[in-house]
């Protein structure tokens, strides 16, 4: 990205949580358009065998780790499982009636 960046003037990188992303709506809107069309396709190629998404919006390209996809999955497992663990602490208090 830093290589587009230098040759495509108007554009910048922007560092995100959880992405890289390459802006070029400063720049020269045709030249803009083909440079991110490049460095789509380059991201693409050179990231393949990794977990990674590459993606292309208006005026931008995103690199984003392919994980997050599987935070719907994730959260809730976790969730599931602080209330399990959390059953017996929350039962401790409950009194018991007579012959318990």
């Amino acid at each position: 990205m830093q290589l587009y960046t230098e040759a495509t003037d108007g554009s910048n990188i922007e560092t995100k949580e959880s992405a890289l992303v390459w802006h070029h709506q400063d720049a020269d809107p045709d030249f803009g358009s083909c440079q991110a069309k490049e460095l789509l396709n380059h991201l693409e190629s050179v990231l393949a065998n990794e977990p990674a998404v590459v993606t292309r919006g208006q005026h931008i390209v995103e690199v984003k780790p392919q994980v997050q996809f599987l935070s719907f999955l994730y959260y809730p497992l976790v969730k599931l499982h602080w209330i399990y663990q959390s059953l017996p602490l929350l039962s401790a208090g409950v009194k018991q009636g007579p012959g318990n």
